[in-house]
């Protein structure tokens, strides 16, 4: 494959895994009360929670693209020590991001206005956060 589609390529697989850590953090956070909508939720006292629910779904969507595209990048020069720890890393994130959607799912008070608003803020967060995260990753392996 050419070299520019496979980067492509590979920024869009990593800019997706940082989007999908920034979802799986928001769905925990949203479970145990302390999501985005906190605020919105239970007025002043929420603000703390709300602002630190902002810095871990940014957090998670920056970790995410970052570590993905340095997995990539480490699978691509054959350097299987990287490749292997990080392959598991994706594995316990898809099952950590599973588990927390079945959790969710058993929950009764979702699917208003304020958890669609929360989501796609979040999910709007997560793909900024993941592009500059994957985007650091690479301009790092420009450097090597």
């Amino acid at each position: 494959m050419d070299s520019d589609v496979l980067r492509r390529l590979h920024y869009a697989a990593a800019i997706g895994c940082g989007v999908f850590a920034a979802l799986v953090v928001h769905i925990v956070l949203t479970v145990f009360g302390v999501g985005v909508d906190a605020v919105v939720r239970s007025g002043s006292p929420g603000e703390m929670a709300s602002a630190m629910a902002w810095w871990a779904i940014g957090g998670a969507g920056f970790v995410g693209g970052w570590a993905t595209g340095a997995y990539l990048i480490a699978a691509a020069r054959e350097r299987a020590f990287v490749f292997r720890l990080a392959q598991r890393f994706l594995v316990a994130v898809v099952f950590a991001a599973a588990t927390a959607g079945g959790v969710m799912s058993k929950t009764g008070n979702l699917g208003g206005t304020v958890d669609v608003i929360a989501g796609l803020t979040a999910l709007g967060l997560g793909v900024i956060c993941a592009f500059c995260g994957a985007r650091l990753a690479y301009l790092n392996a420009e450097q090597v």
